[in-house]
């Protein structure tokens, strides 16, 4: 029956450790899964993210939101920061450069607790973009500083994007063989590891420098294949710059018809950004283009919806554009009254706002529309001064940029300086580095042989600590054994003596030969009294009856009464709360005190006094004896070593003060929490 019970026992135990398992297993998998489904929605939110339009902007930072929550729930500050600097690239787009650069500092912020130093670069190489509107030498600086460190850690995406910032920088400056040499190498690395967006971003860029320098065909081949690299990647932005400049390129082919598709391509892309000012200018590319292909009821049609926000968002330049694409709309219309009263829109428009430009093309308008009337006075006149403010503007352009290069230069030659200055200072930097290692090396060298030092010592006072257990080990059983023989002679030279005449006067009395035992009784209580001390020397019973207060009283009155030496004992505190173990610890350490004194010390007198000090008992023994050297306290014998092994089972400290001829003073402090 026990058996079939056992096995029933076992059986449950089984299958309760089975389900348990099952139970483990099924936690484990929904804890993956659930990270999993996580991550997933992570990554949506993070591409709706990079994606938003200006229409979503609320949106952005909903999304935004639930991103970052997932992420810390997810315990990845990376994808964290990732977000942060999402919302400093939608800020940047929306032209908010405050609050972009509070955000990629937030990124950096939280990507340096992450320890993730690819995506701090990435944000420096934004902050770098953003220093580029205002400083181009501090940005170049900067994009070289965040190139090396990329070049050195094998970040391929940021290095492209670092080559293509230093290629915008001296795009702007008119160093165009320079910049397309940046743009080359960022293309290099794009096409070799196959990053489609930064591969079409490049090749946008090139095509640019081609368009400047009139290669137009050229330009137009980097365009297209830069729109096919991105097809269907949904990058929104790209392909609004890609498609319009494809629309400027086309329009200079005058190939309006393709001029027309880009911009209406260029016109969707911004609509599904929802950037306004983009959708405005998409407006004004396509009323020109329609303009070109004399389609002019469509080009005013875009022209007004062109108006209509540029007026919005006080785009002046661009709206004096619109008013001189009506004026040359009504005017090849035949309608010069309709195109002079927008080109005096223009007019009106400049004395608020200036718009150099759309000032200089209307009066080259309205000197053409003169002219077809025959009023050659007023076309002289008109036409005159556009060629004057050409020649002015023009004049104004080239001053501009000779004053903007002659900052840089100056500029430059300002850091070719600072840059001497600091190679020395790195130089002298380096010897002092120098300096401070071959410190730091003596430093660490010395610190090193202090710490074999202080090993040799340790394993030194642990070998020597073995030896003195062993040596005590050795005594304690040499002083076994002495007191085995000890008792054995006692036992036998005297208790067994006293036993054996006892016998004999008993087989005396039996045999006849003698009539009495007189005397008997006091031998056998000799031989009791006897007994009791040997067994008293052995375990002190009176502990149990008596305590260890009157046992040391009858410990000193019988060391006075059977030596020469007068004995003191001064107790000021109650030693019954004291366990039975530890008053025989006490008893038996001054016993062997008193012992050391009866055999070695040639004393007259000695004192034992107990009293409580604080949280301590302090226990002093001290006689007037010939006391004992250093020598003697570094070679203790069997009594000494057996004195400080039960000081240590009380947890007591052991003071010894003495000299020779000078007495022996013993001290030993028991913490009281210990023994009670």
């Amino acid at each position: 029956m026990a058996f079939l019970l056992n096995l029933f026992l076992n059986l449950c135990k089984k299958i309760v450790l089975k389900l348990l398992l099952f139970s483990i297993l099924i936690l484990v998998s929904s804890v993956l899964f659930g990270q999993k489904d996580l991550r997933k929605e992570l990554d949506v939110l993070k591409n709706i993210i990079r994606q938003s339009s200006y229409y979503d902007s609320s949106q952005v930072f909903t999304n935004g939101q639930k991103a970052i929550a997932i992420a810390q729930k997810l315990k990845n500050s990376s994808e964290e920061a990732t977000i942060y600097q999402y919302y400093g690239n939608f800020y940047y787009f929306s032209y908010n450069i405050p609050k972009a650069k509070a955000n990629y500092a937030k990124s950096i912020e939280i990507a340096q607790k992450a320890n993730n130093n690819k995506l701090i670069n990435s944000t420096k190489i934004r902050l770098a973009f953003v220093l580029s509107d205002s400083d181009l030498l501090a940005a170049e600086k900067e994009f070289q500083k965040l190139l090396l460190e990329a070049l050195k850690n094998n970040y391929l995406e940021n290095s492209i994007e670092i080559y293509n910032g230093l290629g915008n920088i001296y795009d702007t400056r008119q160093m165009k063989d320079e910049a397309l040499n940046f743009y080359l190498k960022g293309l290099k690395i794009s096409e070799k590891s196959n990053k489609k967006y930064l591969n079409a971003m490049l090749l946008n860029n090139i095509g640019l420098i081609k368009l400047d320098n009139e290669q137009t065909s050229e330009a137009e081949k980097d365009f297209v294949q830069g729109l096919k690299i991105i097809q269907g990647l949904n990058e929104d932005r790209l392909s609004l710059n890609l498609n319009n400049n494809l629309g400027l390129v086309t329009k200079k082919l005058k190939k309006y018809d393709k001029s027309i598709k880009y911009y209406h391509n260029t016109l969707l892309n911004a609509k599904k950004l929802g950037f306004p000012i983009a959708r405005g200018v998409a407006f004004l590319n396509l009323s020109d283009s329609y303009l070109q292909n004399k389609e002019y009821a469509k080009a005013q049609s875009y022209a007004d919806s062109s108006l209509q926000i540029m007026g919005s968002f006080e785009q002046w330049d661009y709206l004096g554009t619109g008013y001189l694409i009506k004026a040359s709309a009504y005017k090849e219309m035949g309608n010069n009254q309709l195109a002079k009263t927008y080109i005096d829109s223009v007019f009106n428009l400049n004395k608020q706002h200036k718009i150099s430009n759309a000032v200089m093309m209307a009066n080259d308008q309205l000197g053409a529309i003169y002219e077809s009337e025959g009023d050659f006075k007023l076309a002289f006149f008109h036409s005159n001064r556009y060629h004057q403010m050409n020649d002015s503007i023009s004049k104004l352009a080239n001053k501009d940029q000779f004053a903007q290069l002659q900052v840089i230069y100056g500029k430059e030659k300002t850091e070719t300086a600072l840059e001497d200055e600091k190679n020395r200072n790195t130089i002298l930097s380096k010897e002092n580095e120098i300096k401070q290692t071959k410190i730091q090396a003596i430093i660490l060298i010395t610190i090193f042989i202090l710490l074999i030092g202080i090993g040799l010592v340790y394993i030194r006072y642990v070998r020597l600590s073995k030896q003195q257990q062993k040596q005590f080990t050795q005594k304690l059983i040499e002083s076994i054994d002495n007191e085995r023989s000890r008792i054995s002679k006692d036992l036998h030279d005297d208790i067994g003596q006293s036993l054996s005449a006892i016998k004999s006067k008993l087989n005396l009395l039996n045999t006849g030969k003698i009539k009495d035992v007189a005397g008997l009784d006091i031998e056998v209580g000799e031989i009791i009294d006897h007994t009791r001390n040997i067994s008293h020397s052995l375990h002190p019973s009176l502990l149990q009856k008596l305590g260890l207060e009157r046992s040391l009283v009858s410990l000193t009155e019988k060391t006075q009464s059977n030596s020469q030496i007068v004995c003191s004992l001064d107790i000021r505190c109650s030693l019954d709360r004291l366990t039975l173990e530890n008053q025989t610890q006490i008893y038996r350490i001054l016993q062997e005190c008193i012992n050391n004194t009866l055999k070695h010390s040639d004393a007259s007198a000695l004192k034992v006094s107990i009293k409580e000090l604080s949280n301590d008992l302090i226990i002093k023994y001290q006689d007037n004896g010939k006391g004992i050297d250093d020598s003697q306290k570094q070679h203790a014998g069997i009594g000494m070593m057996t004195i400080q092994e039960r000081a240590h089972t009380l947890n007591a400290n052991i003071s010894i003060i003495s000299s020779k001829n000078k007495g022996f003073k013993f001290i030993l402090t028991v913490p009281k929490n210990k023994i009670i």
